[in-house]
């Protein structure tokens, strides 16, 4: 059984929170991998920018409860070990609600919770799943680790020039494709952006979740 795989949420919607439409297949092939899905809900998002700017307060579980199926709890009350993988789905929310990169590129910041949690996770080699803009997390996260990450946020040529500074490997591949770095062990594909088809993105966002918990199957 791969455990408790925690999914990240950043708000509802693509434009400012996360990509709904990736979650129903994530949590379809989680289900079917015989995971248990754990949402993680940040409360604690001020100031998000890192810089001493505050952002509108939004209650984010509140907002997320249309979204969230089984568990939910707080990111700030979660750590690395309780988790076997952790998925974060695309949507804006990520470089602009629980970060700054969207503005700051390269030298962005994440809120420290998530910031902990994946460096966490890292260090205890646990896979990590990322769609479409939640790549650039994970690359923020990680930018000071010995082995750089080999990773796809989509096709957002201007944030994708903005974190070349960080020396990291960004790969752009096809709706279905995912790309697996295997020193990070990290998989990441493009997600569900508007304008894509379901069709295909949506079997890149299954075959990720697949790779992720077929990784945990093999190191148990």
């Amino acid at each position: 059984m791969p455990g408790k795989i925690g999914i990240l949420l950043s708000g509802l919607g693509y434009e400012d929170g996360t990509q709904i439409l990736e979650l129903p297949f994530i949590y379809r092939e989680i289900e079917r991998g015989g995971g248990i899905p754990l949402c993680l809900i940040p409360t604690d998002v001020t100031p998000a920018a890192g810089r001493g700017k505050r952002i509108q307060h939004r209650d984010f579980f509140e907002e997320c409860k249309p979204i969230i199926r089984g568990e939910a709890i707080a990111l700030e009350q979660i750590e690395a070990r309780d988790l076997r993988a952790l998925i974060i789905p695309g949507g804006k929310g990520a470089i602009t609600t629980i970060s700054d990169i969207e503005i700051a590129g390269s030298d962005g910041r994440i809120i420290r919770s998530l910031q902990d949690l994946i460096v966490g996770l890292h260090v205890r080699k646990k896979p990590i799943g990322t769609l479409g803009y939640g790549g650039a997390l994970v690359i923020v996260a990680l930018k000071r680790i010995e082995n750089e990450p080999i990773i796809t946020i989509g096709e957002d040529a201007v944030l994708t020039a903005a974190l070349s500074a960080l020396g990291v490997s960004q790969v752009n591949v096809g709706p279905q494709e995912v790309i697996y770095d295997p020193e990070n062990r990290i998989f990441s594909n493009g997600g569900i952006a508007p304008g894509t088809s379901i069709l295909k993105t949506s079997d890149g966002v299954e075959r990720l979740v697949q790779g992720v918990l077929e990784y945990k199957a093999k190191k148990k």
